[in-house]
């Protein structure tokens, strides 16, 4: 009777537990509110060294309880560091306040933030956003965002205080977790190594967006691969990776003051499409056009969210008609991708030779 009532309160227990555990982060897509307490006027006017300070994280959950969740906070990124007026931020946290909150099992997360006040800003932060959130509907080999609402507080003033939207963006270990797979950082990739199907969406979106910041093969000089771009293999093989996209301030679809055309690209603006798929993609590309056709409707309710304005919404949504019109036009999607595909000269006396056989 004693083992049978000792069992009945580890099952009270646990369904006790279970209603209290919050819902996991990345699991809902509802506005988090969350205030940060740090040093943050000296955070931002030392962002170019990226210091690191303590930091206190706090929210109130759906039950109407606040936590307080101890974190370490920092600066990150590149070009928006030196550009913006508030930095992208990177927050660590103590793993001993998350537990039973709606951080549980977070350890390091990213926040993209608001680059400069003013309407426009806010508007790049949404569209960007979306597009996260726009290839979550493609596949689920990408990163998750939460949206925030977020009040920056200086432990040092009373009277400092700043609000504004931001968004947190999935850990590469947990997309990686998710899919039993593990993150590496390889110097390059050779072209049998990608899975194919997700490498070919990652190239229709990069095109989507008129992005041509990233590269799928190697990263910036003494880095690993990719730029822009983080690697999920299966453990022992050396084939079959993907490539999860992320940092898409630079894309055409944004159009923000800062964005400039790559120099090394025949573009003059980054509004304009370049695509950057390489020819051995081109069987896969009805596949993939197939499955952007399929979501196209969620996929520009992403990307043009109402909380746009009408003038940038319109913008938005007459580029996405843009993409849509090349993809399924079949000269144009021949003129402006599978003819323009990476190693496109070798494809083409591949195909001459084979054909001649």
């Amino acid at each position: 009777m004693k083992y049978l009532n000792l069992l009945n309160f580890s099952a009270l227990l646990a369904l006790t537990v279970s209603a209290n555990a919050e819902e996991p982060l990345f699991e809902s897509e509802e506005v988090l509110a969350i205030t940060i307490e740090a040093p943050m006027r000296e955070l931002i006017r030392k962002r170019a060294s990226k210091p690191e300070f303590d930091a206190v994280v706090r929210y109130t959950d759906s039950s109407g309880e606040e936590h307080y969740l101890d974190a370490r906070i920092s600066p990150r990124g590149n070009a928006r560091l030196a550009t913006c007026d508030f930095p992208p931020i990177r927050l660590e946290f103590d793993e001993s306040t998350t537990a039973g909150t709606a951080f549980e099992n977070q350890k390091r997360l990213k926040m993209v933030t608001r680059c400069s006040s003013g309407r426009s800003a806010k508007e790049w932060l949404l569209v960007e956003q979306g597009i996260y959130q726009a290839y979550n509907e493609i596949t689920d080999f990408s990163y998750r965002v939460r949206a925030l609402d977020v009040t920056f507080r200086d432990l040092k003033s009373s009277r400092w205080r700043l609000q504004m939207p931001a968004f947190f963006i999935e850990s590469t270990g947990e997309v990686a977790d998710r899919h039993g797979r593990k993150s590496i950082r390889p110097p390059e990739i050779k072209t049998g190594q990608f899975q194919n199907k997700e490498t070919t969406n990652y190239v229709l979106l990069q095109y989507l967006i008129a992005n041509t910041d990233f590269a799928l093969k190697r990263g910036p000089s003494g880095e690993g691969c990719c730029h822009n771009g983080r690697v999920l293999t299966e453990p022992g093989r050396q084939d079959n990776w993907i490539v999860l996209p992320y940092d898409f301030d630079q894309a055409g679809i944004i159009n923000t003051d800062y964005a400039l055309p790559d120099r090394r690209f025949s573009i003059n603006r980054v509004t304009s499409r370049l695509y950057r798929g390489f020819c051995w993609q081109n069987d896969s590309l009805p596949d993939a056009i197939a499955a952007f056709n399929d979501k196209r409707e969620i996929i520009t309710a992403r990307l043009s969210p109402a909380e746009l304005s009408s003038s940038k919404r319109k913008r938005v949504e007459r580029f996405i008609n843009g993409f849509y019109e090349i993809v399924n036009d079949p000269e144009e999607l021949q003129k402006r991708i599978t003819d323009q595909c990476r190693g496109a000269a070798t494809f083409a006396v591949r195909k001459t030779s084979t054909a001649g056989q």
